[in-house]
């Protein structure tokens, strides 16, 4: 498995930690009376104190928090007891994509799409998620406002963009029609997106030949830049000999694959929100009503209209959690990534679609923090609460252990040593209302598809 590479990489920690604005980041923080779950899986650090000296965390010491003369001024937060985590990643986003599809943007021109890209990473940053990586955006989007972010233009999440994937042709199940087919052109497509920003490389590589596919990581690897790719089997096995770093939703994995994986380090992005029955999104709508989650009818209406756009065969849903939870129970590195959007809402249900298929809330915090850092080949400086690490972090009001959906009670969002505005809102709409001509009537059938413009799922066949 290829951790931290050589290349273009090595410039990474220049974008992470030095393009604040001056001032920005400058101040010292300081969080006390909190728990720390570090990201490590460790045991929780109770009654923890953390000061941050600009970007980075400068100490974590036990105790409530003592000030001398010679600390200086600093914005002390009593947390009373809050839960202190490290930034989520949502590793699987398509930053301007909309799904379902809404038929009134058919003809949306290009700046569009680029403002919701912006609202969308701007909106998951809100919610907790620190990183992203974007797996499939045209034109450079993802890369274009990665920069924009790094640069302090604007405060958002830290984006690893892909730009658009690189395929051969009839690749994606045919969706391709001009792709990219032999090893030399291959290798130009992969070079082509590392010189326009990539920070990641997003494969269609089920229909590729085993040269093609075998160039695609090579390039990559030489470049000093991570290969992911959309697969299902047999195309799974042939993508992890082939060296490829990670498998996205991984239809149909055999345990003979899941071992490999294991083995090499391969990494996991299931996107298991993407694979539910009518059966799993109603456990899923009935949890979260219980838990006091459903009491805002518009995000309710929505969410659930996502998940029936992709609506799988009973048996197909099944085996893909069973698919989750055999990959866990063999040690496969596992990542969050929804996929759906927006970012923030489908992140944290696919954070609890894990636990409600059998993955521990321990390692899922650790898919959703540790586990992107070290994808990205970043632990050095993100992906858990230590000392020295950039000051990405998330706080929570409730113990995410005892219950995965705490997740959702928000304190406080750190980016970089900033503390993130939970509160203002840059408009008068939210990203849910570019759905707002989907009218759904209930029951979720030949009316509602009508309405929505999509027609259900079922999907179980062929991915």
């Amino acid at each position: 498995m290829k951790t931290l590479r050589t290349g273009l990489v090595r410039a990474l920690p220049i974008l992470l930690a030095g393009l604040l604005p001056a001032g920005l980041a400058a101040q010292t923080i300081v969080l006390t009376n909190v728990n720390i779950i570090d990201g490590n899986g460790g045991p929780v650090q109770e009654d923890m104190t953390i000061v941050i000296e600009g970007e980075r965390i400068a100490s974590i010491t036990e105790g409530p928090y003592e000030s001398s003369e010679a600390d200086g001024p600093a914005d002390v937060h009593d947390l009373e007891d809050s839960w202190v985590l490290p930034g989520f990643w949502n590793m699987h986003t398509h930053l301007s994509v909309m799904f379902p599809h809404n038929h009134a943007l058919d003809d949306e021109a290009l700046p569009s799409k680029v403002i919701r890209a912006g609202l969308n990473a701007i909106d998951g940053l809100r919610h907790g998620f620190t990183s992203v990586r974007s797996v499939g955006e045209q034109d450079y989007i993802d890369v274009a406002w990665g920069l924009a972010f790094d640069q302090g233009f604007f405060l958002g999440p830290r984006v690893f963009g892909s730009g658009e994937p690189v395929s051969p042709t009839a690749g994606h199940r045919g969706s391709v029609d001009e792709g990219a087919d032999g090893v030399a052109a291959i290798r130009k497509e992969v070079r082509r997106r590392v010189q326009n920003g990539a920070r990641a490389i997003k494969l269609f590589s089920v229909e590729m030949l085993p040269d093609e596919l075998e160039a695609a990581v090579e390039t990559a690897d030489n470049l000093g830049v991570h290969v992911t790719s959309h697969v299902r089997e047999p195309g799974a096995y042939a993508a992890v000999e082939a060296g490829v770093d990670c498998l996205e939703h991984g239809y149909g994995l055999t345990d003979e694959t899941i071992e490999l994986m294991a083995e090499k380090g391969t990494f996991y992005d299931p996107t298991i929100i993407c694979n539910l029955s009518a059966e799993y999104i109603a456990e899923r709508e009935a949890r979260l009503a219980e838990l006091g989650y459903a009491e805002d009818e518009e995000i309710v209406r929505l969410r659930t209209m996502v998940a029936f756009a992709d609506e799988r065969s009973p048996e197909f849903a099944r085996e893909q959690r069973r698919i989750l939870k055999k990959s866990a129970e063999a040690g496969v590195k596992l990542l969050i990534g929804s996929d759906s959007m927006p970012i923030g809402e489908m992140g944290f249900l696919e954070m609890e679609q894990f636990v409600i298929s059998g993955v521990s809330e321990m390692d899922t915090i650790i898919a959703a923090t540790r586990n992107g850092a070290e994808m990205q080949g970043l632990l050095d400086d993100l992906g858990t609460v230590e000392e020295g690490k950039l000051a990405d972090l998330v706080v929570l009001g409730a113990n995410p252990l005892e219950n995965i959906s705490n997740i959702r009670e928000t304190v406080m969002v750190l980016k970089g040593g900033v503390i993130v505005d939970l509160d203002a809102q840059l408009g008068t709409s939210t990203y849910w209302d570019y759905y707002g001509s989907m009218e759904l009537p209930e029951g979720f059938l030949a009316e509602s598809e009508e309405a929505a413009g999509f027609q259900r799922g079922n999907t179980a066949t062929d991915q």
